[in-house]
């Protein structure tokens, strides 16, 4: 698991008035050198360390921080997202859609991040 990109997470998930971050972005702060526009490969490689970061943080019964990174073209969470969530018996992609179950992901994040405890005890693995 990329430990630069959880903590990254971490951190932005305690900005209670901007905690979502774009694919790219996320990249250039993280010093990914990927290239989310012109690189499909790109785009699978972050979407395979959110997905390690969401679902160790899942196991460890704690929000999906995977959720505060959307696309820059219209501000959602990529299908991986959902996928993921599927897999780790969230429901499925329809529903969590209709149940907005991304901007969910993001309240309890930033709850639980903003929560001292919480945060000194887990930011570091």
């Amino acid at each position: 698991m990329d430990n630069r990109v959880r903590r990254f997470l971490i951190e932005l998930a305690r900005n209670k008035l901007n905690p979502t971050i774009t694919y790219q972005k996320l990249s250039d702060a993280c010093k990914l050198n990927l290239n989310m526009q012109d690189n499909p490969h790109d785009r699978i490689i972050i979407g395979n360390i959110l997905g390690e970061i969401s679902e160790y943080e899942h196991e460890n019964k704690r929000p999906l921080l995977s959720a505060l990174v959307i696309r820059l073209s219209d501000g959602e969470e990529g299908e991986g997202f959902y996928r993921l969530a599927e897999r780790l018996v969230y429901g499925n992609v329809k529903k969590l859609k209709s149940d907005f179950f991304e901007y969910k992901q993001i309240n309890l994040s930033v709850d639980y991040w903003n929560n001292e405890t919480n945060y000194l005890k887990f930011k570091d693995i």
